[in-house]
């Protein structure tokens, strides 16, 4: 595909050019080639220096964590955020890349990647329900002391994370999420701009009493 057919075949949702008092573009837009660089972008885990500071300066905060080794056989344990648009679900590129909320379960901890960085909990215990339900029991500074793992359609690895309350948040919260290797099986919104952090974009809100 040429550069000129993938703009012609390029869905816009926003799009913003000024020239006053410098040159600025933003464009909100859906990838329709489902492109690989966006899909190793939303799929790296790896940390940069800011977030090992984060990550180890947290960690050493929690009581002592011995690996455990759990048994969670094929359970997946990456995933990223899914976001509704018109009735469709979509992965997204924020402008601001803390904003991309991900989730990672490792042999002793869970990660929650936010705004602050990689935020570990440590694992006290994981409990699973079904074959396709785990319930994890954790502690952090946060005081969100579980996060409840349900998958919904295993085909496109979609789940549905319920998250009790924490000392921020006063009642339990749900994310929608897909596992790290079945994100291609979905379109990309994309929030571009090279010059400045924009607002990122509006999505419907996802009623989960319909989803199971």
């Amino acid at each position: 595909m040429t550069a000129k057919s993938q703009l012609r075949d390029t869905i816009f949702l926003r799009r913003i050019v000024a020239d006053t008092p410098y040159h600025f573009y933003n464009a909100i837009y859906i990838d329709t080639i489902n492109n690989q660089s966006r899909s190793n972008y939303l799929s790296d885990f790896s940390f940069n220096n800011f977030d090992s500071t984060t990550y180890f300066s947290e960690l050493y905060g929690l009581k002592s964590i011995a690996k455990t080794k759990y048994n969670l056989k094929d359970f997946p344990r990456r995933w990223v955020l899914l976001y509704k648009y018109k009735g469709d679900y979509y992965t997204y590129v924020p402008s601001e890349r803390g904003e991309m909320y991900r989730f990672e379960i490792t042999d002793s901890t869970t990660i929650d990647y936010t705004m602050e960085g990689p935020e570990p909990s440590r694992i006290n215990k994981i409990t699973r329900l079904t074959p396709s339900q785990i319930l994890i029991s954790r502690s952090n500074y946060w005081k969100g002391e579980s996060v409840e793992i349900k998958i919904i359609d295993t085909k496109k690895g979609i789940a549905v994370f319920t998250f009790s309350h924490t000392k921020y948040i006063t009642s339990d919260y749900k994310f929608l999420m897909v596992s790290v290797d079945k994100i291609s099986k979905f379109k990309t919104i994309i929030n571009y701009c090279v010059t400045d952090k924009v607002p990122e974009f509006e999505f419907d809100t996802i009623d989960f009493s319909k989803l199971y």
